[in-house]
């Protein structure tokens, strides 16, 4: 390759590595358009990682569970410790089955969760003043996938779990970009553990009709789970189910702040499950909560003609993947009736959305996260005529998590 030829090459890593490092003066999207036009893969100093960005490579990556494992240390690693994250094979469908009985099942989505989640929404919702200016992230979106996974555990004090859950959060994934926030991360899981410990063993003494007395009564192989698995599941559960929900929330609503049109059209169908279930999924390809996950390569093998070695760390870029022309037509743009037809697909491992990984480990609480959003939305939209902007709304903000850190708007009544 000439020096003219490597020029626009350096000039894109070094946009990429300005993505990276979040700053705001780079346009994201149209990097990452770039990367799948130029240099689909390519290897960055930055994380010291592979980067992969078009749709088809990304997927086939999480899909693969033969060349590729999820991080189980290092930056970029989740922080959880040893949960069905890590788990492959039949421990990992009988240990997430545990889990799925609860939050993904058809029979808990009608008898249970369907039923749960409206109350919250609905009770969040009415709480909500009128006529002043409220961050509707601290306010609304937060609440509603914490008060469900806590409800669902049967654990007390929600609110104590919302630093912890970001700390959290921030250490594993996004760690890849910045090692330093791991510190703050096991801190927030070891006292989350201490927190747990009696409850657990409460639990095992008189086991009740939540999902921490499903996972200390299960068994797998004769044999009780162990201790540690219990506690990180947990947290993973605690962590995961919450974060990703409130940040694609916030993104959605802050979407609908700034496009008045778009909230009176969505207004018009808030009666309408499936429109508003379509809404959420283009939401979410639109503006997914976690735009990266990192996998290690089990063996040498060659990604769109560049040969990865054994062990290298292999970051996909979801966020890319979702926008991906070859595989979404107009990519840039929301559509909300994108996903009109059968919308409930794109919150299963066949959905084209990437937002939720895919493959054995694509995550076990899509379905609930589906059943948040369209309960959030119709019932906000239910008390809510016109949704004002408080002044100018923060941007988004992240590289691998991501999402606006606040949403100040003054809500009118219907």
């Amino acid at each position: 390759m000439s020096v003219a030829e490597r020029e626009p090459v350096r000039k894109l890593v070094v946009d990429f590595d300005a993505v990276v490092a979040d700053r705001r003066d780079v346009d994201r999207d149209d990097v990452f358009a770039r990367l799948r036009a130029d240099l689909p893969v390519f290897f960055s100093e930055r994380l010291d990682s592979w980067v992969v960005s078009r749709y088809e490579d990304v997927r086939r990556i999480l899909e693969d569970e033969v060349r590729f494992e999820p991080l189980r240390e290092g930056p970029g690693a989740p922080v959880f410790g040893r949960s069905f994250l890590q788990m492959s094979g039949r421990e990992h469908n009988k240990k997430v089955g545990i889990v799925a009985r609860r939050i993904r099942t058809p029979r808990s989505l009608k008898e249970q969760l369907d039923g749960l989640v409206e109350q919250i929404a609905r009770r969040q919702a009415a709480a909500l003043p009128l006529g002043e200016t409220i961050d509707l992230r601290e306010r609304y979106a937060m609440w509603i996938p914490l008060l469900a996974i806590t409800e669902l555990m049967a654990l007390p004090e929600a609110a104590r779990f919302r630093d912890w859950y970001r700390a959290m959060a921030a250490g594993g994934v996004t760690s890849i970009a910045d090692p330093s926030l791991r510190e703050a991360a096991f801190r927030a899981r070891a006292e989350v553990e201490e927190f747990l410990v009696p409850i657990i063993e409460e639990r095992r003494r008189s086991p009740g009709t939540d999902l921490v007395s499903d996972l200390v009564t299960a068994e797998y192989e004769g044999e009780p789970l162990p201790h540690d698995e219990i506690v990180s599941t947990v947290i993973f559960l605690l962590t995961a189910g919450v974060e990703t929900t409130e940040r694609v929330l916030t993104s959605v609503l802050r979407h609908l702040a700034l496009d008045r049109e778009e909230w009176q059209a969505l207004r018009a169908r808030r009666g309408d499950p499936t429109a508003l279930a379509a809404f959420s999924a283009e939401a979410l390809r639109v503006f997914p909560p976690v735009n990266g996950l990192t996998r290690l390569a089990r063996e040498p093998l060659e990604i769109a003609g560049s040969a990865i070695a054994e062990g290298a760390r292999v970051c996909v870029l979801l966020g890319s993947a979702n926008r991906d022309e070859a595989r979404f037509p107009d990519p840039d743009r929301f559509d909300r009736d994108r996903f009109a037809v059968k919308p409930d697909n794109q919150f299963a491992t066949a959905g084209d959305i990437l937002s939720f990984g895919a493959g054995g480990h694509h995550c076990t609480g899509s379905r609930l996260a589906a059943v948040e959003m369209v309960h959030a939305l119709s019932r906000l939209l239910d008390r809510v005529e016109v949704l004002e902007p408080a002044g100018e709304l923060p941007p988004p903000e992240g590289f691998i998590l991501r999402s606006p850190p606040a949403l100040p708007v003054v809500l009118h009544g219907a």
